[in-house]
């Protein structure tokens, strides 16, 4: 079994949320400093927030290890500060991040 906090947790995915990670983290763009306002840890949470309806019908819904969206910001080609942190910062668009949560909660009000 994979450490959870691993990048490598990823590929214990299945596709459905493999794809919708993917998904997530491609809509977030890249800049060239860290971002350091927002963890993984943080930023998993906003994916389980935005994801939650539309994985309610996989296994454990929406909900993602810490190891498993590192892997997927790895895989979308994010950088990371520090690797041997519990919690990794990447070069993560706060704008970006925010413009998805607004999204998210317009569309959930409607």
């Amino acid at each position: 079994m994979t450490d959870i906090n691993k990048p490598e947790h990823f590929e214990e995915l299945n596709e459905v949320k493999k794809n919708a990670l993917l998904e997530f983290c491609y809509s977030i763009n890249k800049i060239k400093t860290f971002n350091i306002r927002r963890s993984s840890y943080g930023l998993k949470h906003i994916f389980e927030r935005i994801y939650s309806e539309a994985l309610s019908g996989t296994f454990e819904g929406s909900y993602i290890t810490n190891g498993q969206f590192k892997g997927a910001m790895m895989k979308a080609g994010f950088k990371v500060k520090d690797e041997t942190r519990l919690n990794w910062h990447f070069n993560a668009s706060e704008k970006s991040i925010k413009e998805l949560e607004i999204k998210h909660s317009n569309s959930c009000h409607n």
